[in-house]
């Protein structure tokens, strides 16, 4: 098939074969894994259904469907749910080739300092930089793309050889601990990591069919992983804002292109999403940095102590949930998740004592949003300043802090 109207008929099929299956609980569960963790056997059998998906027209497919669709799933929030069912779709047509494929994430936030670097930009996994020109390793390389034309998959990262910093895990970690409502949480999660991501990428990643690299699927996992774990700190059910139309958003609002509720997306393990991510949500809530591919009791818990010792302000202003928290474990209580003696009780503006393994270096400043990718996506240009301001200034009062990151 070489063209997206020649899927249509399959992709009904498909369609109507996972209605059993939707009306109601999962019979199994695909486990989106990081896909750093993945062996070289693993990722070859993901790596092959990417392949079989793309000879049979399916990334022109959904490439049509997030072109044709951009300005209903951006800039309002539709922005979660949509991209979760997209996901989704693509997650159950790849099941046909192979019934364990499961859409692996990307943990950006782990490679936020310096995102070029990643190993998941090498040959081995999806490939790098290509300036412009044609992606010549990783699993797409040679590639012939068939939306909107005919084309090999592009990059060009946005500093050239390298991408400015992408927003660091403790910023994320901020926004899931200061925001309760869907409409300033989807803002703050699309207008930074979200676009920083696509823009740093640049190529095909810059554009309304974005979808057409591989990278868009394991960007979009991580961005859903970051809600589902959001939804686990008490905000399983949460839906407001506006749709694409400004009317309100809500559950029972219908998602485009799909014209199902979104409240079938809401539920992991139920209806047509049938998939759980690695590590999982079962954390006390806010009590630990959202990295689930990173051990909680290595550098997730090592940036969670140098957090527990800023200045009590300091907590109140950016981490609401730990503001309250008067102890920070010990050393040995780091490492095996037991609570150790506690500290002698302090004064407000007293910083907790630093732990000896909280050594780092500052935050840098994330990558801002440009003009034109504000213009492209119709956002609000007031919302998106003031949260790029705040981001800035999230990094200027931790470093003022002498707080230092092991990211």
């Amino acid at each position: 098939m070489n063209t997206a109207l020649a899927v249509l008929g399959l992709a009904s099929a498909c369609l109507l074969a996972g209605v059993a299956e939707a009306q109601g609980g999962c019979t199994r569960i695909a486990v989106r894994r990081d896909i750093t963790t993945l062996s070289p056997g693993e990722w070859d059998r993901i790596a092959s259904v990417f392949r079989r998906m793309d000879a049979d027209g399916w990334f022109e497919y959904f490439s049509a469907i997030h072109n044709g669709e951009f300005g209903n799933i951006h800039g309002n929030d539709n922005f979660f749910p949509f991209h979760r069912r997209f996901l989704q779709d693509f997650e159950e047509i790849g099941q046909r080739y192979d019934s364990g494929f499961a859409i692996p994430f990307w943990d950006e936030l782990r490679d936020s300092r310096n995102p070029a670097g990643s190993p998941v930009l090498t040959g081995r996994l999806i490939g790098g930089n290509s300036f412009g020109g044609c992606v010549r390793d990783g699993v797409q390389s040679g590639w012939s793309l068939g939306f909107p034309n005919r084309h090999c998959l592009t990059r060009m990262f946005d500093r050239g050889g390298q991408m400015q910093s992408w927003y660091s895990p403790e910023y994320i970690f901020s926004i899931m601990q200061r925001y309760n409502d869907m409409h300033s949480f989807r803002e703050h999660i699309e207008y930074s990591l979200h676009g920083s991501v696509h823009l740093g990428m640049g190529g095909d990643m810059g554009t309304y069919w974005s979808s057409n690299d591989i990278a868009f699927w394991l960007h979009h996992a991580n961005l859903d992983r970051l809600w589902s774990e959001w939804q686990s700190w008490g905000h399983g059910s949460t839906m407001d804002g506006v749709n694409h139309m400004g009317a309100p958003m809500s559950l029972g609002s219908s998602l485009p292109h799909y014209g199902e509720p979104a409240s079938s997306t809401i539920n992991m393990g139920w209806g047509r999403m049938c998939f759980q991510y690695a590590g999982g949500t079962n954390r006390r809530a806010g009590s630990a940095l959202s990295l689930v591919s990173s051990p909680a009791n290595s550098t997730a818990a090592v940036a969670e102590l140098g957090l527990r010792s800023l200045p009590e302000s300091l907590r109140k202003k950016w981490f609401p949930r730990m503001a309250d928290d008067a102890a920070v474990p010990n050393e040995a209580s780091a490492r095996d998740g037991t609570r150790g003696p506690q500290p002698a009780p302090r004064t407000a503006e007293m910083p907790l004592p630093v732990p000896r393994a909280a050594t780092g270096r500052p935050l840098p400043h994330p990558a801002p949003l440009t003009d034109m990718w504000i213009m492209m996506h119709n956002l609000n240009r007031t919302a998106v300043a003031s949260i790029m301001a705040e981001a800035r200034q999230f990094v200027d009062e931790l470093n003022a802090a002498k707080y230092l990151s092991p990211y």
